[in-house]
């Protein structure tokens, strides 16, 4: 089966505006994450709906869509133009995550083409204390299948020992996001603001294995900070 990375960009971010052009250390956010996605060697795409940012990115490497009809999540862009790509697995890599590790992405790559069972997968992977009652960074309990039973901000299980985030990448094949219309939009997705829960909701299974990649994601201002920070520590 055919992989494709896509990349789900806008500019009007309300927890940190215009954060996919903010400047990290001399590349912006934006930039940082296509470059990471092309060492993959997997096909990659970048879906905005924000002229400057498709102007901003440089790249031979990916291909740079513009698209302006409405989305209210990362998952629903990539609906939209599900249609128009050639590949059966689409690996929706956040535009807010500099660092991705290429091995994570190829991971999932290994994933889906090992367990083609499963619709929709996502990695995985215990939380550090520091983000147990961080409302920005998701966390997830799953059954012992493996199977994601529910995501939430705030910390679950109640009175847990430890608890679960996911790396913020899906691993989706192609008719499950050429059907997303279909879906009956969800109350929890709104309430908890996680696109994920609109799946669970219709009930469909997202099916989660466990990874050793780090979860890191700039949600906020703090995150930008630590950002900087870090590509200090490693230059």
């Amino acid at each position: 089966m055919k992989n494709a990375v896509i990349i789900p960009v806008r500019l009007d971010s309300k927890r940190l505006p215009n954060k996919a052009l903010k400047d990290i250390c001399g590349k912006s956010l934006i930039q940082r994450v296509v470059d990471q996605c092309v060492k993959t060697n997997i096909t990659t795409y970048v879906i905005t709906d924000s002229e400057k940012i498709a102007n901003h990115i440089k790249t031979d490497s990916a291909y740079v869509l513009y698209d302006n009809v409405k989305a209210e999540s990362g998952t629903e862009r990539i609906a939209n133009i599900s249609k128009s790509i050639s590949e059966e697995n689409v690996i929706n890599v956040q535009g807010d995550q500099p660092f991705i590790s290429p091995d994570a992405i190829l991971e999932m790559a290994e994933y889906m083409e090992k367990n083609p069972q499963y619709d929709i997968v996502t990695p995985i992977k215990l939380h550090t204390p520091d983000k147990y009652n961080d409302t920005s960074k998701c966390k997830v309990v799953v059954s012992q299948s493996g199977r994601a039973i529910y995501f939430s901000r705030n910390s679950i299980p109640f009175h847990g020992t430890e608890y679960w985030g996911h790396l913020g990448m899906y691993g989706y094949k192609r008719k499950i996001l050429e059907n997303y219309h279909k879906l009956k939009i969800s109350p929890l997705e709104k309430t908890e603001k996680l696109e994920q829960l609109r799946f669970i909701d219709n009930d469909i299974n997202i099916q989660t294995y466990k990874t050793n990649h780090s979860i890191f994601s700039i949600d906020t201002e703090r995150d930008f900070v630590n950002a900087i920070k870090h590509v200090g520590e490693i230059t």
